[in-house]
């Protein structure tokens, strides 16, 4: 059997405030999914993050909904797990991934507290697949109290076993406070650990089965754009193979970062990979300097921004007393909202953000608690314990 594993599409996306790259979101989704019908692909997994938000707009979700029926009409099974992004938290609202659920073109895996394991999971062919929907870090604890053991007895009395989580796994991300579980806390037993949350690709092996990460069909950030490239996995269930797909013919994305003493050669490289690319593609440009304007050579820099969707320039200037690099005019909270504003976020996040980065260490916890607890109100759900 063949298993795709696809994650973090977060269809309805407007990087930069751009139609054209939500469409590109879209796209990419599209062309995975058509990818997964020609590969003959029996399952395809979804770990979390289908869509940027809980509450995506109607084109997007009406897209979604076409190209799952397409899905649908192959014999496709379509399994998910909702993420951090598209779960849904206040009572009285649930994910997008339900609405497609009740329309018979998914199947939505979801962790319910007190539920037995045997309830959460699926059966299909004889391959177990569970999963469990993003956690924080708190509530994972929970989880291995018992659900894991759980889970893992399943696992261990199943020919083939396959485990869906939307969670980071601490040796992947560079702060320590930014990640939910540990790797060897995953549950014992499975044949492939498919993972979402993270947006590159990664493999290794991991108690006997394979345990991967299947990044994005798309990049959100500028640091997906530098490491890595676009696309999702096939799991071969018989040969324990994992088989990795990248996506083609998507949007270029260039990244150039370069100092004063490049500037002219790399700006003329940027400008060759622009005229040659298919499509106009995003262009990013992170420039050091001491003394050397990037505008001097704004001849050059024009013709970049003509043949791009976009071209958005970073200058940092280096003071000759130090090696320090400064961003003359800005502060590191104007900085801060200009990328909060970047990503959609509104003024609510952006003024927590401030009051968190100028506040003492001490007090933080209690801010960010007392935030949610105003949003949420009445609707705190599930993580009303946590708040206490």
């Amino acid at each position: 059997m063949k298993v795709a594993h696809i994650s973090d599409t977060h269809l309805g996306y407007m990087q930069y405030r751009l139609p054209e790259r939500k469409q590109d979101f879209m796209l990419a989704f599209e062309r995975a999914i058509d990818i997964c019908i020609e590969e003959g692909v029996d399952i395809i997994l979804h770990t979390g993050d289908l869509f940027e938000t809980y509450q995506p707009d109607m084109v997007t979700l009406s897209r979604c909904i076409r190209t799952l029926q397409k899905v649908k009409a192959h014999g496709i099974e379509f399994i998910a797990i909702t993420g951090n992004h598209d779960r849904a938290l206040r009572r009285g609202t649930i994910p997008p991934q339900r609405i497609l659920e009740d329309l018979g073109i998914l199947k939505l895996l979801n962790y319910r507290p007190g539920a037995p394991a045997e309830e959460l999971v699926l059966s299909l062919d004889g391959v177990l697949i569970a999963g469990f929907q993003y956690f924080p870090r708190r509530m994972i604890k929970v989880l291995k109290e018992g659900f894991f053991d759980e889970l893992s007895e399943l696992a261990f009395k199943a020919t083939t076993s396959i485990l869906m989580f939307h969670q980071g796994i601490g040796q992947y991300l560079p702060y320590e406070e930014s990640f939910e579980m540990e790797l060897m806390e995953l549950p014992e037993g499975f044949d492939y650990y498919a993972g979402g949350h993270i947006h590159t690709f990664v493999k290794e092996n991991l108690k006997g089965g394979l345990f991967s990460y299947s990044g994005a069909t798309e990049f959100r950030t500028v640091k997906e754009a530098e490491r890595g490239k676009r696309g999702f996995n096939i799991f071969d269930t018989d040969r324990r193979e994992l088989k990795r797909i990248e996506l083609e013919n998507l949007r270029p994305f260039k990244v150039a970062r370069f100092s004063e003493e490049r500037a002219k050669e790399t700006l003329e490289e940027v400008l060759q990979f622009v005229s040659l690319a298919e499509q106009p593609p995003v262009v990013v440009i992170d420039y050091e300097y001491k003394s050397l304007e990037i505008e001097t050579l704004s001849k050059t820099l024009e013709e970049i921004e003509k043949q791009s969707l976009l071209l958005r320039i970073t200058k940092r200037r280096i003071t000759s007393e130090s090696n320090d690099v400064t961003s003359p005019g800005k502060t590191f909270s104007e900085f801060l909202e200009e990328f909060l504003r970047e990503q959609n976020h509104g003024d609510k996040v952006i003024n927590l953000a401030k009051e968190v980065l100028t506040a003492n260490p001490d007090h933080i916890q209690e801010i960010l608690k007392e935030f949610v607890k105003k949003e949420l109100k009445e609707n705190l759900g599930e993580i009303k314990s946590f708040l206490e």
